[in-house]
């Protein structure tokens, strides 16, 4: 203060013709002290005198006051009344209970609102999860530590443990609290203190108590000022305090002060006595420390000029330059004449206003000796620019903090924290960030669930359910992965469901497929040799349009078993039931033409029978497509209203996708299924009243044995399709329909081709003609 008021006396341009003095009284840390001052300067007496002004000297422009929140409120609450300036230099503020601030009170440095907010911001950036909170028994203590409380419960930030430290040490506390420390899994604590938390530290040091991260405010770091073991506790920690600039020259002017020229100066000789740890009272002859005032300032071994901007320095310099700022302002606008005063000789007398230099003080804006601008907001604040330092202790002498970053409350919020993390050198001389959390984050694959009584960032992990994932660390919920997608075996993503359809390549598929073709060349070779032998009596007793029809139909149906295998497509499945629907109803409606014809012709026989006439080759050709032509009608109209599509079947299988074709209309399927049946029971029954005629014509037999296999297949197909899951259903029908085709193809065809073969003897005319109890054919 001393070095910016001579600094601005000797500046031609500010405040010309006009000299600025000072006074300077030690409040000692008490809130009386500070009120008997205060009045002390309100009244020009030693002996305070409220509400009179006494004294002869000009009255001081404003107070630049003071380093406690308590001193300042109580200070700031009386000077309000009369609405003189009061500018504070230390990060704290006369902000009342309710919110409200002091119509007459500014400050040079960000307030300790601020502060908090700036060591909550470093807890969220380093992701630390799980921290100790130690403050001072003071109000500036308990509102920093609120807000940093507030600020970091918002992003689910938890604190282990919140203790209050006592200003008057207390070993019982001191223990209590070291404990605590020792035994909490929290490695950072975010201390509101100040030397408050020297027995704390010394404690930790003395019971080995390390891998502590402290985040301190600049009341702690004062702390740096004493040569203590405990100091070391502090080794890569960080503290936010508000940014300084060197004030050009005042090193130098410093470093030319000596005690001896200033022997009155009383405060002097306490700060050499600080710095240099001497004592200058030599009446005790047990002292050898005694001060000599020849010691150097300039050594770079004392830790006053190891500070950014020297401590407190750049805050009080633009203090006495706002003031000296405001007083040029009101110098300049307000009219000479009686009032406000006669002549610029009387600034500062009795015809000074402090509520007139405060309104200029409001609006004061001028950039300081580091070319930063100097203005006040409307709560009578400085921008907010707070920097961002590791400490870094080397020895009990040897320490130095390094700026790391810096934190700016501005509209912008993109900018509001800049850190180099690759700059810090933790504890233990790392540069790794430190953990610090109560439970590590959940891996990959999991999530986390809160344990019953306990704080949330204490939870257990749990692996993710089935079907679902958890991509990222430290999750909360699992995601359900879509139905056509499963998680892969550490759940951490969704993959394709793997397709379940029955594969040409596979066992199974290739020998349906095998079973298919060959099913499908045993009624082309059988009707090629029926070709070769229809002029023998077996094969012209037998209508031969119809079993050449026959045979047709078994090849076509064969075949439709393809359309079951492969992957399902709009094809394939379109052509299901448009192949062996119709196809198959072919097979049975020449059974039933056959059965009627057999049945004809043996009545025909009789005299006066007139089932002659339905021997003819066109009744036979009415049966077949009287029997085909409402299967294709029901066909025509399923594809027509509702066709079968491909679809997958997600559910079955939690961990596959099916592919399979839909029928579309259910309805429709099983109409299908019971016409077949229809036809089936049809010749059945004709079969059944045929067998008891002459045997060496009759195909009833062969007939009744081929729709009994029919039956047998089909009575197991239902329940077993209806039961089937994945591809089992695609399979299922593929049996069906080999199975069926199978049946009908022994039973009718096998018996003929034996004789033809191998037994030709018995394919004549008388032997056919003949009359037996048993069948021959």
């Amino acid at each position: 203060m001393v070095f910016a008021t001579e600094e601005i006396n000797q500046d031609p341009a500010l405040l010309p013709n006009i000299t600025l003095g000072f006074q300077i009284f030690d409040s000692c840390c008490s809130v009386s002290r500070a009120l008997l001052g205060t009045v002390q300067f309100l009244t020009g007496l030693p002996k305070a005198i409220p509400n009179f002004r006494c004294r002869r000297d000009p009255l001081p422009a404003g107070v630049i006051a003071e380093a406690g929140i308590t001193e300042s409120r109580a200070i700031a609450r009386l000077l309000d009344l009369s609405r003189y300036p009061q500018i504070s230099y230390f990060p704290t503020g006369p902000g009342t209970k309710d919110g409200s601030r002091f119509l007459s009170f500014f400050r040079t440095v960000p307030s300790n609102h601020l502060q908090a907010l700036s060591l909550a911001r470093l807890v969220i950036h380093f992701a630390w999860t799980w921290i100790g909170l130690l403050s001072e028994d003071s109000e500036n203590g308990k509102q920093g530590a609120e807000v940093v409380q507030e600020q970091i419960l918002k992003k689910g930030v938890c604190v282990a443990f919140e203790y209050t430290l006592p200003v008057v040490p207390n070993l019982t506390i001191t223990e209590r609290v070291v404990k605590i420390i020792a035994g909490s899994k929290a490695r950072v604590i975010v201390s509101f203190c100040g030397i408050e938390v020297l027995p704390v530290l010394a404690e930790l040091y003395r019971q080995g108590v390390r891998g502590r991260l402290w985040l301190y405010s600049e009341s702690m770091s004062r702390i740096a000022l004493f040569k203590k073991h405990a100091v070391q506790m502090l080794q890569g920690s960080l503290a936010v305090m508000p940014h300084k600039e060197v004030v050009p020259g005042l090193r130098d002017y410093i470093l030319r002060l000596r005690p001896s020229n200033s022997p009155e100066d009383v405060f002097f000789q306490e700060f050499w006595s600080e710095v240099f740890h001497c004592w200058w009272d030599a009446s005790s002859g047990e002292r050898t420390d005694l001060c000599t005032g020849e010691e150097s300032l300039g050594n770079g071994t004392n830790a006053f000029l190891s500070m950014p901007g020297f401590g407190l320095a750049f805050n009080v310099h633009d203090a006495v330059y706002a003031i000296a700022h405001a007083l040029q302002d009101m110098v300049r606008k307000e009219p000479r004449g009686p009032k406000p005063f006669r002549n610029r000789a009387q600034v500062g007398i009795r015809g000074l206003e402090p509520w007139k230099l405060l309104q200029y003080l409001r609006k004061v804006h001028f950039k300081n000796k580091a070319s930063a601008e100097v203005f006040f907001d409307e709560h009578g604040d400085l921008p907010g620019y707070l920097d961002v330092f590791n400490t870094r202790f080397f020895s009990e002498e040897d320490f130095s903090i390094v700026l790391v970053g810096r934190i700016a409350f501005s509209p912008s919020p993109s900018k509001e924290l800049e850190i180099n993390d690759s700059a810090i050198l933790w504890a233990g001389g790392g540069t790794k960030i430190p953990v610090s959390v109560c439970t590590q984050s959940c891996p990959r694959g999991s999530h986390r669930a809160e344990v019953p009584y306990k704080a949330t960032c204490c939870f257990v992990c749990v692996p993710c359910a089935s079907g679902e994932i958890s991509n990222q660390t430290g999750s909360s919920v699992c995601i359900r992965c879509p139905e056509d997608q499963w998680p892969d075996e550490g759940q951490t993503r969704c993959m394709p469901k793997r397709e379940l359809y029955l594969p040409f390549h596979e066992p199974l598929g290739a020998g349906l497929a095998g079973a298919s073709v060959c099913g499908s060349l045993l009624p082309i070779l059988t009707l090629a040799l029926f070709v070769t032998h229809r002029d023998s009596p077996l094969v012209r007793a037998n209508s031969r349009e119809l079993s050449y029809l026959l045979l047709a139909g078994l090849t076509v149906s064969f075949l439709s078993c393809l359309l079951f295998l492969g992957r399902p497509t709009r094809r394939s499945c379109f052509l299901r039931p448009v192949v062996f629907g119709p196809t198959f109803a072919l097979c049975l409606s020449c059974l039933l033409a056959k059965t009627l014809m057999v049945v004809a012709a043996f009545r025909a026989t009789d005299p006066g029978s007139r089932m002659r006439q339905w021997l003819d080759t066109r009744t036979a050709r009415a049966v077949v497509l009287g029997g085909c032509f409402p299967q294709l009608l029901l066909c025509t109209v399923w594809l027509a209203v509702s066709p079968p599509s491909p679809g997958k079947d997600t559910s079955s299988v939690p961990h596959d996708v099916t592919l399979l074709c839909n029928e579309g209309s259910v309805a429709a399927f099983w109409a299908m299924l019971f016409y077949l049946g229809l036809l089936g029971g049809l010749s059945l029954v004709g079969a059944f009243l045929a067998r008891n005629l002459p045997d060496a014509f009759n195909e009833a037999w062969l007939i009744g044995f081929s729709l009994l296999g029919c039956l047998g297949v089909w009575l197991a197909f239902v329940p077993a399709y209806l039961t089937a899951r994945e591809w089992h259903t695609a399979a299922t029908e593929s049996f069906a329909v080999l199975g069926s085709s199978a049946a009908v193809f022994i039973g009718m065809f096998v018996p003929k081709c034996f004789i033809l073969l191998w037994h030709p003897e018995l394919n004549t005319r008388g032997h056919l003609m003949r009359k037996g109890k048993g069948p021959t054919i």
